[in-house]
C-alpha cells in the first residue's frame, strides 16, 4: 500500500509501520475486529499485543495526521522513538519538532460539543474515560449517559463531516450547533438560515437510510458505524460491514439499489422492500425486483405513505394508526418519510417547517407561509431569504429576542 494515501493513517498501519505492532498480529486483530465489532485499538489491548499508553500514542499520532499537524512520516518517526527509548509519546513528538501550541484546530466530535457549549469538559473527560474502558464509541457514550440526545449527535457528527469536507468552517459549525440545540431543528436547517451552507440537490436515498428503511439496521447502531467511520476515515458501509451490522453481499445490493433508486427506476419504500426481501429470502436482487408490486402511479405511491409502509412489511394497522396520530403532532416526523420517499427535497422540507414554526409563533400568517414556500422553491432561497424579498422580514424579526419554538428535525 502507497505511503501517504488515506488508508495508511489506520490506526493498524501506522503502529505496523513504526514496528510496534507485526504483521501478524496486525492480520489476527483485525480478524477479530471483523467478528467481533470492537474498534482495533480495543482489540490490540485485549489480546496483549499493545498497552494502552501505546494505544493513546497511537490514536494521539493518527489524529495529528489527520488534523495536518504533522506528517505520517513524522507521525511515524515519533512513534518508532516512542518504542525504542521508552519515553513519554509527548516527548517523543517534541524531539521530532512538534511543537503543541502550533497544532490546528480540529473537528473532533468531543471538542465540538465542548465549545459550541452542548457538554462540559467533565462529561467529556467522563466519556472519554468509558470509551476506552468499553470500547464504545464517544458519540454513543455520551447518548447513553444523557448528555446529549441522538439527534444532537446526529447534528454534531452532520458538522465534523462538513468542516473536515471543507464545505464550513470551525466556527461556523459551532454556531450552527448551538443554533440546531436552541431551535431544536436539524443543522443543515441551521446553516441555511445562518447562510453558511445550501446542501446539493438530493439525488439518491442515503446507504444508511435505506438500510434504515429495510429494517436491517437501525438508527443508533447507523449512528454508530458513521461515527467509527470518521474517526477511521472510511466509508459508513465498510464500518457496518466491519461492525457485524450488515454482510457484504447486503453492502453491495445496497449500494446497486441506491442507483436504480437514482434513475428513478424505483422508489426508495420499494428498493427498501427488496433489499429486505434479498435479505429475508436469500434471493438474488433481480428475483426481488421482479417480484415487487409495481402496479399503481409513483405518485399515488408517494402521497399514500401508510399504505407504502404497510406494503413494505415494515409497520401494521397498528402502526400505521398510531404514526398518524403521531404525525399530527410531529410536522418532523411526516417530513421525513416525504423525504426519502423523493416526494420533497431537502431545501423544500426545511423551508415548511422554518415556515410553519413562524406560523405557529404567529410571525407570518399561513398566507403569508404558502406564498414564501413557493418563492423559496422557485428561486432555490431558504426561506428567510425568500422573506426578505417579499418584504416580511419585519414580522419575523420584531421577534428576533423571542423563543422560536420547537420543531423538531431528525436527522
Amino acid at each position: 500500500m502507497k505511503a501517504g494515501t488515506k488508508s495508511s493513517h489506520r490506526l493498524g498501519e501506522l503502529l505496523q509501520e513504526a514496528g510496534v505492532l507485526s504483521a501478524d498480529e496486525l492480520k489476527h486483530a483485525v480478524q477479530l475486529n471483523g467478528e467481533t465489532g470492537l474498534p482495533l485499538g480495543r482489540v490490540l489491548v485485549m489480546c496483549g499485543y499493545i498497552g494502552e499508553k501505546d494505544l493513546e500514542a497511537a490514536v494521539w499520532a493518527q489524529s495529528l495526521v489527520k488534523d495536518c499537524a504533522i506528517t505520517l512520516e513524522k507521525a511515524r518517526e515519533a512513534l518508532k522513538l516512542y518504542k525504542t527509548e521508552g519515553a513519554e509519546f509527548e516527548a517523543c513528538l517534541a524531539s521530532i519538532g512538534f511543537v503543541k501550541e502550533s497544532r490546528l484546530p480540529t473537528a473532533r466530535l468531543g471538542e465540538l460539543l465542548v465549545e459550541a457549549d452542548i457538554i462540559g469538559k467533565p462529561q467529556l473527560k467522563d466519556a472519554l474515560k468509558t470509551s476506552q474502558e468499553t470500547g464504545l464509541p464517544l458519540g454513543r457514550i455520551l447518548v447513553l449517559t444523557g448528555a446529549i440526545s441522538e439527534e444532537m449527535l446526529s447534528a454534531a457528527l452532520t458538522a465534523q463531516v462538513l468542516v473536515r469536507d471543507g464545505k464550513i468552517s470551525r466556527p461556523q459549525s459551532l454556531q450552527a450547533l448551538k443554533s440546531s440545540r436552541f431551535r431544536r431543528v436539524n443543522i443543515e436547517v441551521s446553516l441555511m438560515d445562518l447562510g453558511f451552507y445550501r446542501p446539493p440537490p438530493r439525488q439518491r436515498v442515503k446507504l444508511g437510510e435505506l438500510l434504515v428503511l429495510s429494517g436491517l439496521v437501525n438508527e443508533p447502531d447507523l449512528m454508530t458505524a458513521l461515527e467509527m467511520g470518521l474517526i477511521r476515515e472510511v466509508p459508513v458501509g465498510q464500518m457496518l460491514v466491519e461492525g457485524g451490522f450488515i454482510s457484504k453481499r447486503i453492502l453491495d445490493t445496497a449500494l446497486k439499489l441506491q442507483e436504480i433508486v437514482a434513475s428513478h427506476s424505483l422508489s426508495a419504500l420499494k428498493a427498501a422492500e427488496a433489499l429486505r426481501h434479498v435479505s429475508e429470502r436469500q434471493i438474488t436482487l433481480a428475483r426481488a425486483i421482479s417480484e415487487l408490486d409495481l402496479s399503481g402511479t409513483e405518485v399515488k405511491e408517494r402521497i399514500r405513505l401508510g399504505e407504502m409502509l404497510k406494503a413494505a412489511g415494515i409497520v401494521n394497522d397498528n402502526d400505521i394508526r398510531k404514526a398518524l396520530r403521531d404525525a399530527r403532532r410531529n410536522s418532523a416526523l411526516l417530513g421525513k418519510i416525504l423525504l426519502v420517499t423523493g416526494a420533497i427535497d431537502e431545501p423544500t422540507l426545511h423551508a415548511t417547517l422554518r415556515a410553519l414554526m413562524l406560523v405557529r409563533d404567529e410571525k407570518i400568517t399561513m398566507e403569508q407561509a404558502i406564498i414564501a414556500i413557493n418563492h423559496a422553491r422557485k428561486h432555490q432561497l431558504t426561506l428567510d431569504e425568500a422573506l426578505s424579498e417579499l418584504k416580511w422580514t419585519a414580522v419575523v424579526n420584531d421577534h428576533d429576542d423571542e423563543d422560536s419554538g420547537s420543531i423538531g428535525l431528525d436527522d
